[in-house]
């Protein structure tokens, strides 16, 4: 049987395993300098909501902005290099080298990232005839979620058990409880001969919880986080983990809900959610640790030492002078640690300082009540009114309460805020801002909690912050109609986007067309011509409108990020047609001349499309990996 060269490291200690025997390892077992790396920390009244929201939104197939807001389908993206030199990403999925991307639901399909991932530890661990002791399998699937009820996700940690590979999943107790009869995964897993204990809290024997595939953890408190820990050994024999991480939990319907998933795959990051997985598992509190060098931190809570979110939450807000970008599910009145004054009394002050500052929720937190002011129950109890929103609008700061309308059960479920327009930076997470999910205070988040913070500026030239930043917009835009106190969201968003610090983006308009538009209008012989009746926009394109082949170099122009571009688009064929192939122009305007002033050998085909202007660079790169042999293996 062959065996493994030399020199790959072993597997890691799970993170299940007593706590002092517990070791850390990143993407590779050694530090960047190639030393060991060291220990790790020890340590009309209508229900709605089952638990937390969980609804599925299909793909609606709108494209915006070549592709922030499409079809569901998975695709690559090539551009961008890593910064500062750092490890290339292919091996795990991201052929453009970054350490970091994000999903949004429901635009873009979530599920496939992470489906993606499962099958690339199932596919290397079917690869590999090795068999390993339990404590160096390098093939493992860690899942600490809320709750879990995705099918497919489901098959897959099945399938992999079989398969084996390490599966240890950790959900919250009461989400597999008698009274949750809706989550099944319990059965599935018991079903396929795996081990389940539904209550940690009731199991005396710690080999049993050891043993178990699928675990509730009991803790008194909500464990609330959503991470999925991926690890495999790739072709060369190195141990690669990637981790996703945000507000989605692996639902049968989160895909509706209004959600962020992120992929990291930076190793100090990564060891930062082992350790605190194993804290879970130990019921022990965390360790937070804060690099200031680093474009990526996640802090935990409950914590025991180290830097609380709460505090970073605080010391970001009172350092902003452009913008603060707030969209939280649930919202409340939160104290700084440092002076105990108020989360409104600070976001007033950034007002005040000439920063833009805007808050989205979701409704049926802050009111209590959906899109046609029925009051709603959520964890059994009717929804009650906070009164932030109130507070925040008497301060003068616009708030927009929305209703997630794709179901019963789905939510306005981000958990972001983008800070700042020159040097980017976000927050964002698996804790809402509660008073047990964040803390307030002196008091300390109760539940268990991720909340990641991006200095999106160091990390890749504020791309993660305009991504955010763009999915804030779309959120405002999809539910505008449903709350226009104090101005409508693209007034809102119009007045933002004439702020110097704005972003401005070079954009090929020849990206704003669809893939059946350039089937239907790049043909040989056809030159396109886009032309705006918005003045901004008409200025941009030009006073005979952008004309260009479809085979030309490209050619940019230079938009605000985000700006929503309405435009029509036109042929003129260069042997001086029409160039319909005597269909005539769509709108009737194949004629020459007309009400539209349009040249005769013009046709119009397309009026009043709608883009939104954003790079094809800021478009999500899904995992996508290329099978081959294990030449070690064979």
């Amino acid at each position: 049987m062959p065996t493994m060269p030399a020199s790959a490291p072993l597997g890691p200690t799970p993170f299940y395993a007593p706590a002092s025997s517990i070791h850390a390892f990143g993407a590779e077992a050694t530090s960047p300098e190639g030393a060991p790396r060291p220990p790790a920390r020890t340590g009309g009244d209508r229900a709605v909501g089952r638990d937390e929201a969980s609804g599925v939104r299909e793909a609606s197939g709108v494209r915006e902005a070549s592709g922030v807001r499409e079809d569901s389908s998975p695709r690559d993206v090539f551009e961008g290099e890593p910064r500062g030199g750092g490890r290339r990403a292919e091996d795990l999925g991201l052929r453009s080298g970054r350490s970091m991307e994000v999903y949004f639901p429901p635009a873009e399909n979530a599920a496939s990232a992470e489906l993606a991932l499962l099958d690339r530890v199932l596919d290397m661990r079917r690869q590999d005839p090795t068999t390993y002791p339990a404590s160096d399998n390098p093939y493992r699937i860690s899942y600490a979620v809320y709750n879990l009820r995705s099918p497919e996700i489901i098959a897959k940690l099945i399938e992999a058990a079989q398969q084996g590979v390490d599966v240890k999943v950790m959900v919250d107790a009461r989400q597999i409880a008698p009274d949750h009869p809706w989550n099944k995964v319990d059965e599935a897993f018991e079903e396929a001969g795996l081990v389940v204990v539904r209550n940690d809290a009731e199991v005396g024997d710690e080999s049993l919880r050891q043993a178990a595939h699928l675990i509730g953890i009991q803790s008194g408190h909500l464990m609330h986080l959503k991470t999925r820990v991926f690890s495999y050994r790739d072709e060369q024999g190195r141990v690669r983990k990637a981790v996703l991480s945000g507000s989605m939990n692996p639902g049968d319907g989160a895909t509706r809900n209004d959600e962020n998933l992120n992929l990291i795959l930076d190793p100090n990051v990564v060891e930062a959610y082992e350790q605190k997985l194993s804290d879970v598992f130990h019921h022990q509190r965390t360790a937070n640790q804060w690099n200031s060098a680093s474009g990526v931190n996640v802090l935990f809570t409950p914590c025991r030492s180290g830097v609380r979110p709460i505090e970073k939450l605080f010391e970001w807000i009172d350092a902003e002078n452009e913008l603060i970008l707030i969209s939280v599910f649930d919202l409340t009145n939160l104290v700084s640690p440092s002076d105990r004054r108020t989360l409104v009394d600070h976001l007033a002050e950034a007002k005040a300082r000439g920063a833009e500052v805007v808050v989205v929720t979701d409704r049926k937190k802050s009111d209590g009540r959906d899109a046609e002011g029925n009051r709603v129950m959520m964890y059994g109890f009717y929804a009650s009114n906070d009164m932030i929103d109130e507070m925040l609008e008497d301060a003068g700061i616009p708030v927009y309460e929305f209703v997630n309308d794709a179901g019963e059960f789905n939510a306005m479920h981000a958990r972001s805020a983008v800070f700042g327009l020159t040097n980017m930076k976000v927050m964002t997470g698996a804790g809402n801002w509660t008073r047990a999910g964040i803390g307030s205070g002196n008091r300390r988040g109760r539940n268990e909690e991720s909340f990641i913070f991006i200095d999106s500026s160091r990390l890749d030239d504020n791309r993660t912050g305009r991504r955010y930043l763009g999915n804030a917009l779309s959120i405002l835009r999809n539910y505008q109609e449903q709350d226009t106190n104090p101005e409508p969201a693209e007034a809102l968003i119009q007045r933002l986007m004439k702020r110097p610090e704005w972003p401005r983006v070079d954009i090929d308009p020849r990206t704003w067309l669809s893939p059946e538009q350039c089937a239907a209008y790049g043909r040989e012989g056809q030159t396109i011509v886009l032309r705006s009746d918005d003045e901004w926009l008409n200025n941009l394109l030009g006073p005979e409108g952008f004309r260009v082949r479809w085979d030309d170099p490209a050619r940019m122009i230079r938009v605000p990020f985000g700006a929503l571009a309405k435009f029509n688009i036109y042929t003129r064929a260069e042997d001086g047609s029409d160039g319909s192939d005597g269909a005539g122009g769509a709108g009737g305007a194949g004629g020459a001349g007309g009400a539209d002033g349009i040249d005769g050998a013009e046709t119009l085909r397309e009026r009043s499309v709608e883009r939104i202007a954003i790079p094809p660079a800021d478009t999500p790169e899904f995992p996508s990996f290329t099978a081959s042999p294990r030449a070690d293996r064979d």
